[in-house]
């Protein structure tokens, strides 16, 4: 069985990696404001799409990083606790542990099954606290993470599909991703927290 210890490290890392994601994507969400406007400047003096370099995209590099590190320590910790679950009643999860890794990833899968393990979980602790998260909570959870991915997908779409003069550095989206999840970090690091508080 998991140690509560080792529980505790493991929730304590998923939330300074969760943080350290909100952090980078604020960080690169302003730094598209001036992003956007320096690449206006460089094609308006005549610099190939291709060759425009700004501090936005010196930092964009961020989130990928700190996205797979959160992910990471995540996928770690709710390992832990899929272990400590199973081991006390084998029924309890709706879905088998490797999908505690790719459930994340998987397309389509990754739409919903990371919000159903982490609702077994949370049943399974059936804590006021942990039984208050289920529902609302884990779906407002939810639909703000799925909310800040699609959005960041919406932008990388745009650049793609767009004209040879189309400014890609969109501050309006990066700054509703980061509000987005802004929200869902709140909410996320409650659920942590009690799922992390009785094991």
């Amino acid at each position: 069985m998991a140690k509560t210890s080792d529980v505790a490290s493991l929730s304590k890392r998923t939330i300074t990696s969760s943080t350290i994601l909100l952090g980078a994507v604020w960080l690169v969400a302003l730094a598209s404001v001036s992003g956007a406007q320096s690449y206006r400047d460089q094609l308006a003096a005549g610099v190939e799409p291709t060759k425009i370099f700004t501090t936005y995209d010196s930092l964009a590099s961020l989130i990928p990083i700190a996205m797979i590190a959160a992910w990471f320590f995540t996928t770690k910790w709710l390992s832990s606790l899929y272990k400590v679950a199973t081991e006390t009643n084998p029924a309890v999860m709706r879905l088998k542990r490797p999908w505690i890794f790719w459930g994340w990833i998987v397309p389509v899968v990754s739409l919903w099954f990371p919000k159903l393990l982490i609702e077994d979980l949370l049943k399974f602790r059936n804590s006021e606290q942990s039984n208050e998260l289920v529902g609302r909570e884990t779906l407002t959870w939810w639909l703000t993470w799925v909310g800040f991915a699609l959005v960041n997908n919406v932008g990388i779409v745009s650049a793609i599909t767009a004209p040879a003069d189309y400014i890609p550095i969109r501050p309006e989206l990066e700054i509703a991703g980061a509000c987005i999840l802004t929200a869902s970090y709140f909410v996320w690091v409650r659920i942590v927290r009690a799922l992390s508080q009785e094991v």
